[in-house]
Formats: C-alpha cells, structure tokens, sequence
C-alpha cells in the first residue's frame, strides 16, 4: 500500500479517526456511569485480553502466511511495548507501568493515528483495521485507567520516562545490532515514513529532531496531569490548614 491509497486525512482515515474518537468516549463513559466493580472487572480483563491477544493473533496470521519477519515484526517499537504497558497496567494499577504507558502511549499512538505510514502496511485493508485496532486499544486503555481507574501521572514522572525512554534506546539500538538485516526498531537506524512534522531532515539529523519533537509532546502530554495533581496537592494542603 502507498501514502497515495489512504491519503492522510482522507475520506477512508477519517472514518477510522471517528471510529476510535468514538470508542474512546463510549466506553469509558459507559465504565464509569452504567458498570458496577464486578462489571469493570470484567471489562478490565476483556481489555487487557483483546489487547494482548489481538497482536498474537496477527503475529499468527503472518506466521500462517511465511510472511513473520524479525526485523520488524516483533513487539519492540514504543508502541508494541505499550500494547503490552498498558494491559498489565489494567490488570496490576501499577503506577510506574501506567506512567510509561501514559507517554509512551499517547505520544506513539496518537503519532501513528494522526500521521499513519501506509508503507508499512503490506495487506491492505487488513493491515490498516489491525493499525488502528492496536493502536486505538493502547489509547482507550490509557483513557480507562485515567477516567474510570481514576489514575494520575505523579509530579516528576515526565523526566522518569524520560530517561527509562533514553535508555530504551541505547538498548534498542543494541537490539537492531544483533538482529541485523536492515533491523530498525525505534526507527533509529532509518528514517520512518508518513506525514510527521517531527521528521527533519536524512539519518541520523532527524533524531534530533524527532528527539525534541517527542520531547515536547511528552510535556504537552504531561501538562495536564500536572495541573490536576498540583491543584489535588494545593486542595489537600489547603484542607489541612489551621483554622
């Protein structure tokens, strides 16, 4: 498939961004208003099951067809590690994986939603459900855990991932090594493709761009929750206060 036959923002991609903005609002909604704890359990394992499972079954799918390539078809880019973040955040609540799963989510997925790179999809129509399936699920996880969860980044946490992300390079790169053969997770080692305005410039100059591009996204990602944790800080100090 070429950029030309799912033109950004076209009829097709725009009916796939209404699709999940969708699912994003309704299910959470539901969630929180109509479902009782026993019923958001269940939801939650329903969630955590389909995310893991829907990328095995693709990995299946490919496997079934002698198309399975290790170069880049492992669960290694941010997003296919988020995948796995953000259902073992459903299921455990654990604060540092909802936190990882938080930036690296929202910043890797949205990018793939927003600036999709058909190149990377060589089966059509299949290719582009399981892209938006995959990555719509990492975001409706995130927003399940925020708004029905009611979990919140912690103040510092933007410059944690940061440095976990730093190092998930270095050690990406050791990855893409090893493998070999034209590896490229992290998209490290050669310049993705798609309409992201974070790509400047021919290896290795765009990743410093895409450094500071992803850099601020992460903060604007961030911003928020610091506002909602230090008004909640403020609220409880305030509470505290003598009379």
């Amino acid at each position: 498939m070429s950029p030309a036959d799912f033109p950004t923002f076209g009829f097709e991609h725009n009916a796939y961004l209404i699709g999940c903005m969708f699912f994003w609002l309704f299910v959470p909604i539901v969630g929180k208003k109509y479902l009782n704890h026993s019923q958001r359990v269940g939801m939650v394992i329903f969630l955590a099951v389909i995310t893991v499972s829907q990328d095995i079954i693709f990995d299946f799918f490919q496997l079934y067809i002698n198309d399975f390539d290790l170069t880049k078809d492992l669960p290694l880019h941010m997003c296919g590690l988020s995948l796995f973040l953000t259902a073992y955040a459903l299921w455990t609540k654990n604060q540092t994986v909802f936190e990882l799963s938080y930036f690296w989510g929202l910043a890797g997925a949205f990018q793939s939603i927003i600036t999709p790179d058909p190149t990377r999809w060589p089966y059509g129509d299949i290719s582009v459900f399981w892209n938006y399936l995959s990555h719509g699920l990492i975001i409706l996880n995130i927003v399940w855990l925020i708004w029905v969860e009611g979990m919140r980044c912690r103040k510092g946490s933007l410059l944690n991932v940061w440095l976990v992300t730093s190092g998930a390079i270095f050690i990406m790169g050791i990855v893409n090594k090893i493998i070999g053969n034209g590896a490229n997770y992290w998209f490290i080692c050669q310049k993705p493709g798609g309409d992201s305005p974070f790509l400047i410039g021919e290896w290795p100059y765009y990743l410093i761009t895409f450094a500071v591009g992803a850099f601020a996204v992460m903060g604007l990602i961030y911003l928020p929750m610091w506002i909602v944790v230090d008004r909640a800080q403020k609220g409880r100090l305030t509470s505290t206060d003598p009379m």
